[in-house]
């Protein structure tokens, strides 16, 4: 466990922005607000195994970026409050102030990077093309870009920027939220969706599934943790958080204990 007496946490399934300024009010600097509230606001998406997902017997987030949360929580020394929201909402609703902080798997990309401020990265990984087992039409990643192969990714994802740009032949199906790809090749609309490493792992122990990770010259996502624009304090602050529990190990032993060791970049 990362710390000990770490605040209780709680959790929302909507976040709103905070109230604006009155007019002629100079705007609270977010590390002011969030002590005055006494909560940490996490945008989170909870169905990533290591990362963040529910323990379905207790009901906890558990994983690495709620680990890291809630050790981030206690050393303002208030509350967590976890904002569970879905893969292609999480950064817009950051962008929009309905949370403090994003710590939910979140890549980074050129378009993200326009809508929210991302920390340092210290996570990496490849993106993975997964398709069913019953399905023999696109066996690896190398079989992919192919006429008449559907190739299903998440609207606004770091995968769709990635696809995008390099699929030939076959045809690219931005899935919006609330709908998933994974859904969409479950039910035979797509042949194949392509992922983050971050999302594949919990799909590679299913025999159902074949997990295939992209070549090193598509090159690899990195992990961050994302605030809103504009509070370059509080954009300092979480850089200063991340660079002391890298410094003390604190980051090091949560990833070796979800498994994400390899995952660590410096």
């Amino acid at each position: 466990m990362v710390g000990t007496a770490l605040a209780q946490s709680s959790i929302r399934r909507n976040g709103e922005p905070a109230a604006p300024a009155r007019p002629g009010e100079k705007p609270a600097d977010r590390l002011s607000l969030i002590r005055a509230r006494r909560e940490l606001l996490i945008c989170t998406v909870p169905d990533l195994p290591a990362l963040s997902w529910r323990n379905a017997r207790n009901g906890e987030l558990e994983g690495l970026d709620a680990d890291m949360a809630r050790y981030f929580a206690a050393q303002l020394r208030v509350r967590p409050v976890f904002v569970e929201t879905l893969p292609g909402v999480i950064v817009g609703l950051v962008e929009r102030g309905g949370c403090d902080v994003g710590m939910g798997g979140l890549g980074i990309s050129p378009a993200r990077a326009e809508q929210v401020a991302f920390t340092k990265p210290f996570l990496s990984g490849p993106l993975a093309a997964v398709s069913q087992r019953s399905n023999q039409r696109v066996p690896g990643w190398g079989e992919m870009d192919r006429e008449g192969v559907v190739v299903s990714v998440l609207a606004g994802s770091v995968a769709e920027e990635v696809m995008r740009q390099r699929l030939r032949q076959a045809e690219l199906f931005a899935v919006p939220p609330p709908l998933n790809p994974e859904q969409e090749t479950s039910a035979g609309r797509a042949d194949v969706f392509v992922t983050d490493y971050a999302d594949s792992r919990r799909l590679r122990e299913d025999d159902a599934w074949r997990v295939s990770d992209a070549p090193r010259t598509v090159g690899e996502t990195l992990y961050a943790y994302a605030v809103p624009k504009g509070d370059p304090a509080w954009l300092a602050e979480v850089n200063r958080f991340l660079s002391a529990v890298k410094g003390d190990g604190t980051l090091l032993r949560a990833a070796q204990r979800w498994g994400l060791r390899e995952m660590l970049v410096n």
